[in-house]
């Protein structure tokens, strides 16, 4: 009689084996890749890189020569900038500040829109399409649907609240003081600041991903395209009204309108 190899458990303790998974061979991916269809970084991809660079570099040269940059004078105390601008990337969000809070213009929209936009790819984990702009044709009509929708939209809006606070623009909002004064004692700036605001920023985003479902019959995917593109066209929007069309006192100008930015005082004796 053979013994048995190797040590063996004591009674009771026998080898438990765990199943961990099934693994259809048609599903494993192998990469073939020969050694002929490589690249080294060095010198073929290092090398088309600085080509750009020297011709990005030349042509921001040549631009620099032939174009004076829009730089103005030193600043003074008798000649003071009217409005006082910020930089361009900043301007939508300073021309934010004219249609709502300070708080919630500089503060928490953004910062909620940027969380949003972070959190997307956790939202639509579908790989479908992945690495493809729009990721298919019914992408690229709600991305273009997307744009003409919130460019019109924010637009709108931006002039429909400069015609009325030129209207009222002791009150904002026509009949709101009374309003105010009776149901909101001490908080006037309640309903314009806050409320539409809020209103308009919850209530748009749903009725455009509506319109996507309902036009397009979009799911996660396409939806998500739509808020993205909306988003990006805001912020364009925005530095555009607030870089060509804003002038003195943060009025609306046409942009061959725009007066001098500038307005000199004589010293003080």
């Amino acid at each position: 009689m053979t013994a048995p190899r190797g040590p063996q458990p004591f009674p009771g303790q026998e080898k438990r084996l765990r199943l961990l998974a099934f693994v259809r061979q048609d599903s494993v991916v192998r990469v073939d890749k020969r050694v002929e269809d490589t690249a080294m970084v060095w010198p073929h991809l290092l090398v088309i890189e600085f080509i750009a660079a020297m011709i990005w570099s030349l042509g921001l040269f040549v631009i620099a020569a032939l174009f004076n940059a829009p730089l103005q004078d030193h600043s003074t105390v008798d000649c003071t900038p009217n409005p006082s601008k910020a930089p361009w990337y900043l301007l939508n969000l300073q021309e934010l500040l004219l249609h709502m809070d300070k708080g919630l213009a500089g503060v928490v929209v953004p910062t909620i829109w940027l969380t949003f936009m972070a959190v997307i790819p956790y939202i639509d984990r579908d790989r479908t399409g992945i690495g493809h702009w729009f990721t298919n044709e019914i992408g690229k009509r709600v991305a273009i649907f997307s744009t003409i929708f919130t460019a019109v939209i924010v637009s709108g809006l931006i002039a429909f609240d400069a015609i009325v606070k030129a209207k009222y623009p002791a009150i904002g909002w026509p009949g709101y003081a009374e309003f105010a004064g009776q149901y909101f004692p001490g908080g006037r700036e309640l309903i314009p600041n806050y409320v539409i605001p809020i209103g308009l920023m919850l209530v748009l985003p749903v009725i455009l991903v509506m319109l996507v479902k309902r036009l397009f019959g979009g799911g996660t995917r396409e939806w998500m395209i739509a808020i993205f593109t909306g988003f990006v066209v805001t912020y364009v929007v925005l530095t555009v009204v607030g870089t060509s069309l804003r002038g003195p006192g943060m009025d609306l100008y046409a942009p061959w309108a725009l007066p001098e930015t500038h307005q000199c005082f004589a010293p003080s004796p």
